[in-house]
C-alpha cells in the first residue's frame, strides 16, 4: 500500500475510536488533533507501564509521521468523508494489503515499525512519481528528447554564427563556449523549478513565475515565453520565404518573397493542426536535426575550400580581428538565441519516461550545438572575415552545394515552427482546460483547430509586417531570448528555493550569468530597433 494513502487516512482519524494512545492525546471535544512529535507526559501515565506502552506506540507514530512530512511527501488533499471513521467501516470497505484485509489500527502498528530509511523517498523517486501524475504521455526515451531540444535550439540560429564572430572577432570562440555552459545550467534550473513543491510538478514557465513572483510574475513570464515562441516562429516564416525566393528566383519565376512566405504558412499550418502533444513530433525533430547537421557540415566545406580571396581574388582581403569590445554584447545576443529553447523545455521534460535525465539531455545538446556552431563560426569567418553575411548561406558561392543548404534549411525550419508553435499552444490549453474531458472529442478538436489556425494567421501578418531577418532576430533575441535563457531561470529559482540552497561559488556564477544576461539585452535591443528603423526607412 502506498506511503501517502495510509498516512492521509492516519491523519484524518477521528477521535471516536477506541485507542489506548489516543485516549490521552485526544483533546477537549470540538477542538481538531494537533500532530504532537513528544507528548506531554503525565505522572498517572507514567506509573501505568501499559500506558506507558500504548503512549510510547504513539510518539514512535506520531515521530514517523514527522520524518515523512519534513521530506515533503505527505498529500494534504482532503480525503471522502468515508474515511474519516475507521470504526464505521465493513471488512469490505477497508484497506487491501496482499490477500489480507488490514484495518487502521493494524496499519499504524505497521507504520510504527518502520525504520527512517523505509519511510523515507529518494529524490528520483519523487521525480518519477511526479512524473506519473502528470496527464502527458510520458514515452519519450534520451534520443527522442535529445532530438527536440537540438531540432529546436540549431536550427537558424548557426546560420549567424559566423556574422556574430565578425562583431565580436576571435573572441567569439569564448563566448559559444560560455554561453553552452550557461543553457546547460539555466535548462536545470528551469526544470527544478517545476519540481520545487515535489511530488507536485508545474507545467510550463509562466506557473513557475506564478509560483515564485504571483501574478505579475506569471504576467511577466508570459509576456516574454509568447515573444519568444511567437516571434521565432515570426523568423522562421520570415528565413524560409527568403530562401525560397531565392530559389525559385534564378529558374525565372517572378513570384515575391511575400507570396513564399504566405505558402510557407500554410505548409506550416498542416502539422500544427494535426499535432496534439510534444512526443508525437519525435519524427519530425530527427528529421530537423539531421537536416541542420547536413546543412552546417556543407557550409562549413564551402567556406574552407572557397573563401573570399578564392572568390574575389582581386579585392582586399577581408579584416579578422581577436576582440571587438563595442560589437561583443550585440553578438552575444545573436550567439544567446542560438542556443535558446528554454520555452519548449518543460514539455520536452514532460514527455520523458525517466525525467531524472533531464539534465544528461540538456547538457548534451548544449554541447552537441557548441561544436557544431564552433565549426561554422571558425569556418565561415576564416573564409568571410569582416564581409561575411547573415545568414552564412548568402556568402559562400551559389551552386548545387548552396541550393541543396538552403532547401535542407528551409525543411527544418518548417519543422521546428510546428515545435516551437506547439509548446505555445500546450500552454494555452492547460490555462482553458481544452481538453475532450471537459469539450468531448469533436468539440474539442473544432476549438483547438479554430484557435490555432488563428494564432497561425496572426503570426504570417506580423511576419509580413516585418521582413528583415537580421534586424528582427537581433530584436526577438535580445529581448525574449535572453531573458528566458539567462534571467528568468536564475531569479525564479533563488525566489523559490532561497539564496541559501546554492554554495558560494555557484552564487558568484548565478552573478555573472545575470550581469551577462541583463547587458545583452539592454543593449542588444538598442541596437537591433535601429538597425529595423534604418532598414525600414530604406
Amino acid at each position: 500500500m502506498p506511503v501517502t494513502t495510509l498516512l492521509r487516512r492516519v491523519l484524518n482519524r477521528s477521535n471516536t475510536e477506541p485507542n489506548l494512545a489516543d485516549a490521552y492525546l485526544t483533546p477537549p471535544v470540538g477542538q481538531t488533533p494537533a500532530l504532537e512529535l513528544i507528548p506531554e507526559q503525565s505522572p498517572s501515565i507514567a506509573d501505568d507501564a501499559s500506558h506507558a506502552d500504548a503512549l510510547g506506540a504513539a510518539q514512535n507514530r506520531n515521530n514517523a509521521l514527522a520524518v515523512i512530512a519534513s521530506r515533503g511527501v505527505i498529500d494534504e488533499a482532503p480525503l471522502p468523508p468515508d474515511f474519516s471513521d475507521s470504526s464505521s467501516m465493513d471488512d469490505e470497505d477497508k484497506m487491501p494489503m496482499g490477500e489480507e484485509l488490514v484495518d487502521e489500527k493494524d496499519a499504524v502498528e505497521d507504520l510504527t515499525n518502520l525504520d527512517e530509511d523505509q519511510i523515507g523517498q529518494p529524490q528520483d523517486q519523487a521525480l518519477e512519481q511526479a512524473a506519473a501524475q502528470d496527464r502527458l504521455p510520458r514515452n519519450a526515451g534520451f534520443m527522442r528528447s535529445f532530438s527536440n531540444v537540438v531540432c529546436i535550439i540549431i536550427g537558424t540560429g548557426c546560420l549567424q554564427i559566423p556574422y556574430a564572430f565578425s562583431k565580436t572577432g576571435w573572441v567569439g570562440i569564448i563566448i559559444v563556449v560560455l554561453s553552452a555552459f550557461i543553457g546547460g545550467y539555466t535548462g536545470v534550473l528551469t526544470i527544478r523549478c517545476l519540481y520545487y513543491r515535489s511530488p507536485e510538478r508545474l507545467h510550463s514557465f509562466p506557473q513557475i513565475g506564478y509560483a515564485a513572483f504571483g501574478r505579475w510574475g506569471q504576467w511577466a513570464t508570459q509576456f516574454f515565453n509568447y515573444l519568444y515562441s511567437l516571434g521565432t516562429t515570426c523568423l522562421y516564416i520570415i528565413l524560409s520565404g527568403q530562401f525560397i525566393y531565392q530559389l525559385v528566383s534564378t529558374l525565372g519565376v517572378n513570384v515575391t518573397q511575400k507570396v513564399w512566405m504566405i505558402l510557407v504558412t500554410i505548409i506550416i499550418w498542416i502539422p500544427v493542426a494535426i499535432l496534439k502533444e510534444m512526443s508525437e513530433a519525435a519524427i519530425m525533430a530527427i528529421f530537423g536535426l539531421l537536416a541542420s547537421v547536413v546543412v552546417i557540415i556543407v557550409a562549413s566545406v564551402m567556406s574552407i575550400t572557397n573563401p573570399y580571396t578564392t572568390m574575389f581574388p582581386a579585392e582586399a582581403e577581408p579584416a579578422h580581428d581577436i576582440a571587438i569590445g563595442i560589437g561583443i554584447p550585440v553578438a552575444l545576443s545573436s550567439i544567446v538565441f542560438s542556443y535558446s529553447g528554454s520555452v519548449v523545455y518543460p514539455h520536452v521534460e514532460a514527455s520523458m519516461k525517466k525525467p531524472k535525465q533531464w539534465p544528461n539531455v540538456v547538457y548534451s545538446a548544449m554541447g552537441f550545438c557548441a561544436v557544431c556552431y564552433l565549426l561554422i563560426g571558425v569556418a565561415g569567418y576564416w573564409a568571410y572575415g569582416d564581409l561575411v553575411v547573415s545568414p552564412v548561406l548568402d556568402s559562400i558561392p551559389t551552386g548545387a552545394a548552396a541550393t541543396a543548404s538552403k532547401i535542407l534549411i528551409t525543411l527544418h525550419v518548417m519543422i521546428a515552427a510546428p515545435i516551437m508553435l506547439l509548446s505555445f499552444y500546450l500552454e494555452v490549453e492547460k490555462m482553458w482546460n481544452i481538453t475532450p474531458e471537459r469539450l468531448g472529442k469533436k468539440r474539442e478538436f473544432t476549438v483547438r483547430l479554430v484557435y490555432r489556425s488563428v494564432v497561425v494567421g496572426v503570426v504570417c501578418a506580423i511576419s509580413l509586417a516585418i521582413p528583415y531577418f537580421s534586424d528582427f532576430l537581433g530584436l526577438i533575441s535580445s529581448i525574449a531570448c535572453v531573458t528566458m535563457y539567462a534571467i528568468l531561470p536564475i531569479i525564479c529559482y533563488l525566489k523559490l528555493y532561497g539564496h541559501r540552497v546554492a554554495p558560494w561559488y555557484e552564487k558568484i556564477w548565478m552573478v555573472v550569468v545575470l550581469v551577462i544576461g541583463v547587458v545583452a539585452s539592454i543593449w542588444g535591443s538598442v541596437d537591433a530597433i535601429k538597425s529595423l528603423i534604418r532598414d525600414t526607412k530604406g
